[in-house]
């Protein structure tokens, strides 16, 4: 019940809003129209994907953090917070869940386009790249609210991170355009197998992203089952 009772809360704040809605799109949808527009339209899918994994890491690295860090500081709700039944790990998760909400359309609408132009098949590749790194993100963003205590530099921390993990790195676009030498270890970062996967790149590198996004989930384990969540 915690964890339906979390997400609803979330829903019903982050959600009400139309203009929150096109606030929290209009960064990576204008990565989409400027990379469409530089590549006269021959880097679609891979600005697509990045816009999704934009969504996704703002959401975990960014969004999330600041939002536990916050909750330290606003004493009633986080008494609210503490004294309603179940397990912290369900209340982090509900807050996880909720949070994420607000992407969840933008990510459907540029699935199904991704769908519609390499196909049906291409789907099982979408899905493990987005809950992939869904979880890399959430566990991240989790990590450091939960370690963190000063919401500015959470800010700025998630800021930076957004940008090192998304801007620079071939997210909005494909890997082929980095030297060959150093292509594989591009992979190293989530976001940039997430989005080769679910882009749909060159098959040579399918494997490399795919066992990044694996690795990178057992450290997500890893990661959740060190952290102690302190019920004061």
């Amino acid at each position: 019940m915690t964890l339906l009772a979390m997400i609803e809360y979330y829903r019903n704040a982050l959600m009400k809003s139309r203009l929150s809605a096109v606030n929290f799109a209009i960064h990576p949808l204008s990565f989409v129209f400027i990379v469409y527009m530089v590549s006269g339209g021959k880097l679609l899918s891979t600005a697509l994907a990045g816009a999704m994994c934009s969504f996704i890491a703002g959401v975990g690295l960014a969004d999330l953090p600041i939002e536990l860090v916050g909750m330290k500081t606003r004493s009633r709700f986080y008494d609210i917070f503490m004294s309603l039944p179940g397990s912290m790990t369900k209340k982090m998760l509900g807050i996880t869940l909720g949070m994420s909400l607000p992407a969840a359309p933008y990510l459907v609408l540029l699935a199904a386009l991704l769908v519609l132009q390499n196909g049906a098949s291409h789907l099982p590749y979408i899905v493990l790249g987005t809950v992939s790194l869904w979880a890399w993100a959430s566990t991240l963003g989790m990590y450091i609210g939960v370690k963190s205590k000063e919401p500015l530099t959470v800010m700025r921390l998630g800021n930076i991170l957004l940008v090192a993990t998304t801007v620079f790195p071939p997210v909005y676009y494909p890997v082929t355009l980095l030297p060959e030498g150093i292509r594989a270890l591009a992979f190293f970062l989530p976001t940039v197998a997430a989005s080769h996967l679910i882009a749909g790149g060159p098959a040579m590198y399918a494997s490399v992203a795919t066992a990044s996004l694996l690795a990178w989930l057992a450290v997500c384990v890893l990661i959740l089952t060190s952290i102690e969540f302190v019920e004061e």
